[in-house]
């Protein structure tokens, strides 16, 4: 067996905007002794050094993957997230990895703050009328957004979050939405509302974990680095959940070039995130999206993973220099399973090692070694070098 292993808006909050209650509430949810390092660890993914530590994220479709796919997730990774398809699909998704591999840990990809439409399933029990009522002139009116304040949307949220483990075969949810909540609740309420329904968002999170055991994972999206001393959001909810995806590192710079800055902040908080015990799923991506260059999607698979081959060095080094034990590396451009989910990379069979320090630092160029590996980036330039040693 081979080595186991959305232009989302970033969004930061201002720490005062928050009631001091809402912080007490996140602080006693905390599963990791920050000051020991101890961590239920029992629950989490295998990991380990030896190479690249990687992770699948992908929707499987309405009739789910083949036989030979599911041998190849199996084969290749440890820890994998499914979605896009329905609740049944997922179920059987998760027990064919599992047969093929009894050390995989299965997420469920359930969202906090909208109905999904291949949920049929979950979405018949949905408390009637349990979105937010816009209390603003100009309403939001894209998505209906779940109102976490009632206590009936909490416990169907719940429920739902308890089958994915007792039914569904999976060790845990990955949470959409959460890192973006407040500027969503934002366009719909005033800041008084923003506090209450965070309160509820913290609370269903919390009734999750109680119904589906200690033993199970939370992991939501999006984290995101501090920008100009304000608080990210995502590291302000870490502590209710025992980790989170970056989604959005250097995603399409096409569509949004992301300043030097915005990228040593996202660098900072994986590094950060990672060092109090959280699992990090580092989203990297090639420079492209199956969104944002249509053009290319055009061409065979065969081309375009290519040009994602060609590509892979600079989110890779991004990723080894913040990387801490519990943080995995997932390269795709998009989250269907023909988007690069099933494709892999001469990397990540290359020795890697335990790092041996920290990220160094010297203006925007980072640098970090490995016991097989030397790693540098310049953040300002967009290089990068992965010089892999010889045993």
């Amino acid at each position: 067996m081979k080595r186991i292993a959305l232009t989302i808006l970033t969004f930061v909050f201002v720490t005062n905007l928050f009631p001091k209650s809402n912080s007490d509430m996140l602080a006693d949810n905390n599963d990791t002794n920050v000051k020991t390092g101890i961590i239920n660890s029992t629950k989490f993914p295998q990991f380990s050094w030896d190479h690249v530590p990687v992770s699948a994220h992908l929707s499987i479709g309405k009739k789910g993957l083949t036989c030979e796919q599911y041998n190849f997730l199996a084969d290749h990774f440890n820890f994998i997230t499914f979605s896009g398809s329905s609740e049944e699909n997922i179920a059987a998704a998760a027990r064919k990895i599992k047969r093929f591999n009894s050390n995989a840990k299965i997420l469920f990809y359930w969202s906090c703050d909208m109905l999904k439409g291949t949920y049929k399933l979950s979405n018949s029990t949905f408390p009637v009328d349990g979105y937010i009522s816009s209390t603003k002139k100009e309403k939001f009116t894209k998505h209906n957004l779940f109102d976490d304040t009632r206590s009936d949307v909490r416990e169907w949220w719940s429920d739902v979050a308890a089958k994915v483990v007792q039914d569904y075969s999976c060790d845990g949810l990955f949470v959409d939405g959460v890192g973006t909540m407040p500027i969503k609740w934002g366009r719909l309420v005033d800041q008084d509302k923003v506090a209450e329904l965070e309160k509820g968002l913290i609370i269903m999170l919390q009734e999750a974990r109680k119904k589906m055991g200690s033993d199970k994972l939370i992991i939501f999206n999006a984290l995101h680095g501090d920008n100009e001393n304000i608080e990210s959001y995502g590291e302000r909810m870490l502590p209710v959940a025992d980790g989170a995806m970056m989604d959005d590192f250097d995603r399409s710079p096409e569509v949004r070039q992301p300043s030097k800055e915005y990228l040593a902040a996202e660098i900072e908080e994986v590094c950060r995130a990672g060092k109090k015990g959280k699992i990090v799923i580092f989203k990297g991506w090639p420079g492209f999206t199956w969104w944002s260059d249509p053009e290319l999607m055009k061409k065979s698979h065969e081309e375009i993973l290519k040009l994602a081959r060609e590509r892979i060095t600079f989110p890779l080094a991004c990723f080894l220099v913040a990387a801490q034990e519990n943080c995995f590396f997932c390269y795709t451009w998009g989250w269907k399973s023909e988007y690069g989910s099933l494709d892999w990379y001469p990397e990540f069979d290359k020795p890697l090692g335990e790092p041996l320090g920290d990220m160094v630092k010297d203006g925007w160029e980072i640098s970090r070694e490995f016991k097989h590996a030397s790693v540098w980036v310049n953040l300002e330039t967009k290089e990068a070098n992965i010089k892999w040693k010889s045993r």
